[in-house]
């Protein structure tokens, strides 16, 4: 005799049909938050910079390579500016959309769309454009970024029949009735490098990485949430990173 059964939990990705901003419901927000899982790793550290130099010099959100969906990439712009400020309050901060105008200004943005697409294909930084940039903006250093990983999908519980009562693993394509949603799973990836256009020179690059996991029907934390803890972990690093201003300043370049 045939007989209804649950079967297996699965992971089903849908990063395609889930929206990435969701709504907290009522009941959600009445939970604490979930933990969220960080992580920062760091690549590269070099020496010379310190908050006496960044508050002379300055530093500007030069650019925000491709991944991610444009807004995303804008929003992810906006929390790198808001990130700086936060952590280096005495600093002139020139925001993303700034450093884009002033390039239009000089009619340089041919060369500038160039330059991004050029560095995001091979890794390499042309150190004569990059003085360029630093020229155009009366800064010395640079913050570029880039959203490597935004993933959000859910884990679901299916409906099927069994013989016998024995369950079996049925691998699902699409969301529907069978289909009972039970996890949410996000995940976001940034990196973030900081230049100096006066050496040509990376100064620091790093990761943030973050994760949570929540039951869909309490689902509370929205990527956008998620995005601005990772930033912010990231930027922090950043600000670790710079030499202790008590410490007499290497010669430049």
């Amino acid at each position: 005799m045939k007989k209804m059964t649950f079967t297996a939990m699965m992971l089903i990705f849908l990063s395609g049909c889930v929206g990435h901003f969701t709504v907290p419901s009522a009941k959600a927000l009445k939970r604490p938050f979930p933990a969220v899982d960080h992580q920062v790793k760091r690549q590269v550290l070099g020496e010379g910079l310190s908050y006496a130099r960044l508050e002379k010099e300055g530093i500007a959100v030069l650019a925000i390579l491709k991944g991610g969906p444009e807004g995303f990439r804008r929003n992810a712009a906006f929390e790198f500016f808001q990130g700086l400020r936060f952590y280096l309050p005495n600093v002139r901060v020139v925001p993303y959309r700034d450093v884009i105008q002033r390039i239009r200004d000089a009619d340089q943005f041919d060369r500038y769309t160039d330059f991004v697409k050029n560095y995001e294909r091979d890794s390499i930084m042309d150190r004569d454009v990059l003085s360029t940039w630093g020229e155009i903006q009366g800064i010395r250093y640079f913050f570029i970024g880039q959203v490597q990983l935004n993933d959000k999908h859910t884990a679901t519980q299916t409906m099927t029949l069994g013989e016998d009562g024995v369950g079996e693993m049925v691998t699902a394509v699409s969301s529907g009735p069978a289909h009972i949603p039970v996890t949410v799973e996000k995940e976001v990836q940034i990196l973030g490098e900081v230049w100096d256009s006066k050496c040509g020179k990376a100064f620091w690059i790093a990761t943030s990485w973050a994760a949570v996991s929540e039951a869909s029907e309490n689902e509370r934390v929205r990527v956008e949430d998620i995005v601005t803890s990772t930033t912010r972990k990231l930027i922090a690093d950043f600000d670790s990173a710079l030499e202790d201003p008590r410490r007499a300043p290497l010669p430049d370049c």
